[in-house]
């Protein structure tokens, strides 16, 4: 089992691949998130870097070009990883939009975020998806059949219906299914 800095590390990592791969004529492609282009996708994870850094909400840019975002990325993920590293990273209760969170809950939550929407941006930007981390992906989606209750599904709530996927597909792609990404 890989250990929870680790795993999150290689989630910012597989995104920051992706992201380096986004030109900027793809930041207003649509993307399997249907409410956000690829410059929406890519200020959440920011984001979600920045709240857990701080604790506060944030609000990144929408109109950087792609190298701006990488720059912001890599900035947000150093940050995030270095409150999850911090002697009470993990112990410490984090605020997130669903409530209290303790960190050792609050890191897998990102971690399976962020390497989710490496999987979106991928398949908005004609990347392969089974390029990611398939590691972190197995494991990950272990995690997320064990704390994602139906309850959690459907319209208005954090994830769509589990969506068909091929056994053999690779596990980014069914830890996307899972968490409701349609495959085609």
């Amino acid at each position: 089992m890989v250990e929870p800095l680790e795993a999150h590390r290689r989630a910012q990592d597989a995104f920051a691949h992706v992201l380096s791969g986004v030109s900027d004529d793809q930041l207003d492609a649509s993307t399997p998130c249907t409410e956000w282009r690829v410059r929406d996708l890519v200020a959440h994870v920011i984001d979600g870097n920045r709240r857990t850094a701080t604790g506060a909400a944030s609000h990144s840019p929408r109109d950087e070009d792609t190298a701006g975002f990488v720059a912001l990325h890599a900035e947000s993920a150093a940050a995030a990883d270095a409150a999850f590293a911090a002697p009470d990273g993990l112990t410490r209760t984090y605020e997130f939009p669903l409530g209290a969170v303790p960190g050792s809950r609050m890191i897998g939550m990102r971690t399976t975020d962020v390497l989710t929407h490496a999987w979106d941006l991928a398949r908005a930007t004609g990347q392969p998806t089974d390029a990611l981390d398939g590691e972190l992906a197995t494991e990950l989606l272990a995690a997320s059949r064990d704390r994602i209750p139906a309850e959690f599904r459907g319209p208005g709530k954090p994830f769509d219906d589990e969506q068909p996927c091929e056994p053999d597909a690779s596990a980014s792609d069914r830890l996307a299914a899972f968490l409701g990404r349609r495959q085609s």
